[in-house]
């Protein structure tokens, strides 16, 4: 298993409608990931028996949604980091990709 990342230019569409511009005089860009972890199975499908398996710590329903204070940080992350999110860009996607619609 690995982590991969790439930078693309999106300044045109994904910066707030172009108003957010990337200094190239920065480059080269590099990102670094340490302490990472991930806990997952391999799914063929949307929903796949083995990935809703009772097995699964994330299945269990302490997870199936956030607790006030979780809900409150969401909410915070959203309003005040989320630049840009193509689940609601209908100009580009007019049928929202699969994962939009969880």
């Amino acid at each position: 298993m690995q982590v991969q990342a790439s930078l693309w230019n999106g300044e045109n569409w994904a910066t707030d409608g172009g108003k957010a511009k990337i200094n190239w005089t920065y480059a080269p860009f590099k990102a670094n990931f340490q302490g990472f972890d991930v806990s997952g199975c391999q799914s063929q499908s949307l929903i796949d028996s083995n990935c809703a398996s009772n097995n699964y710590w994330w299945n269990e329903q302490k997870f199936w949604q956030l607790d006030p204070a979780g809900q409150r940080q969401y909410e915070n992350v959203k309003e005040n980091y989320v630049t840009y999110d193509y689940c609601k860009d209908r100009h580009r996607f007019p049928t929202p990709p699969l994962e939009c619609l969880h």
